[in-house]
């Protein structure tokens, strides 16, 4: 967050020549950024009536929200999903993006009554995240330069992330195999980094609130995570679905493996013959497991303390039964290929089912648009 002393420039001082917008209407955020929807009064014909401006506020040096304007400039600036790059200005680390209206995200519609739509727009979503993808080696090679430092901090969080998610475990709950469950991670974990042939520019943290159902289809907004890795870390968002968001309840039986199957099919335009590889969803169950045990990094603080994650206003799961759910999807598809940890996630939910018999229910509820559906039957 901006200290005091820190000059905080008026917009105009970042605006190309010749714009002028009008006065700002904020659109929400976090302590990372301002993001505000301003007219357009001047400027170019294909800026269209109106634009978001994105101004990203200081980080401590080092962290990865620091890296934030960077990888969402290239974000923005390279996959077909986004908003379109109009501006930008490195010095007060501010861009200018295509403004893609007031339609509503995909949490709106999970969060809402309509089970038909949920469903066909979350297959939509996982489809159009897969057509996001950019393999072309040209593409990855500028987009590496323009992440620089962002490149090998991701790498890193790869690694460092799943640890501690683990050392955390053995910390909070004594699990055993944790020892044993890191060494197999990080050996899973170094072998996706070496399968190049699957790396791609992607979006990162596409969850339901940063998807927009517009008209033309999903487009994604929030691209602070965007990166070079490999594609399995994307797809592990439709297999479990979501793997960074607090719009993360049960969905209802088959959705997730449509939505991996929309995925994948998404993305075999720039990936040809991911769907007929016996080894790729070996690699996206590595991916999850990854993502569950970066989570448990994440979520254990929350399930500790019985507290419920939503932003303000929202509705969100309980922390308990979202990581409760997500050990069990380790325990139940990694068995054969991450057996240690498989078992350092049984370990986990037993010491959880011990722990946490008192307070809040352990099971994660269903979707409400699917919910809706079926209490009416």
């Amino acid at each position: 967050m901006s200290r005091p002393e820190d000059p905080v420039p008026p917009p105009e001082a970042w605006w190309p020549p010749g714009v002028r917008l009008g006065g700002a209407t904020d659109l929400g955020g976090s302590t990372r950024s301002q993001v505000q929807r301003r007219p357009v009064l001047a400027g170019p014909a294909g800026w269209g009536t109106s634009v978001v401006t994105k101004r990203f506020l200081p980080q401590p040096p080092g962290s990865r929200a620091a890296m934030g304007y960077t990888r969402e400039k290239v974000g923005l600036a390279h996959l077909p999903g986004a908003p379109r790059l109009l501006a930008s200005d490195d010095r007060t680390r501010s861009l200018v993006m295509e403004d893609l209206g007031t339609s509503p995200t995909l949490a709106d519609v999970l969060l809402g009554g309509d089970a038909d739509t949920a469903y066909q727009r979350t297959l939509a979503w996982a489809g159009a995240l897969g057509r996001t993808l950019r393999s072309a080696p040209e593409v990855l090679a500028r987009a590496t330069r323009e992440l620089g430092g962002a490149v090998i901090q991701d790498r890193e969080v790869r690694r460092d992330y799943p640890r501690s998610g683990l050392s955390r475990l053995q910390e909070v709950a004594g699990v055993r195999h944790a020892a044993a469950a890191t060494a197999e991670i990080l050996d899973a974990v170094e072998r996706l980094e070496e399968d190049t042939d699957r790396h791609v520019l992607a979006p990162g943290d596409t969850c339901p609130d940063n998807a927009v159902t517009t008209p033309d289809g999903i487009r994604f907004l929030d691209l602070e995570g965007a990166g070079v890795r490999h594609a399995a870390y994307e797809a592990a968002y439709a297999a479990e679905p979501f793997s960074t968001c607090w719009c993360v309840f049960t969905p209802p039986p088959g959705l997730t493996s449509s939505m991996l199957a929309a995925f994948t099919a998404g993305a075999e335009a720039q990936l040809p013959g991911l769907a007929q590889d016996s080894e790729w969803p070996r690699q996206v169950r590595v991916a999850v497991a990854a993502w569950v045990l970066s989570g448990t990094l994440w979520l254990l603080d929350g399930a500790l303390a019985d507290r419920t994650m939503a932003p303000e206003g929202r509705v969100g799961p309980p922390f308990r039964g979202l990581l409760v759910r997500r050990w069990r999807w380790v325990v139940r598809e990694c068995a054969e290929e991450l057996p240690d940890v498989a078992a350092a996630c049984e370990e986990a939910l037993a010491w959880a089912m011990r722990t946490w018999r008192e307070g809040r229910s352990l099971e994660l509820p269903g979707y409400p648009a699917f919910t809706t559906r079926e209490d009416s039957r």
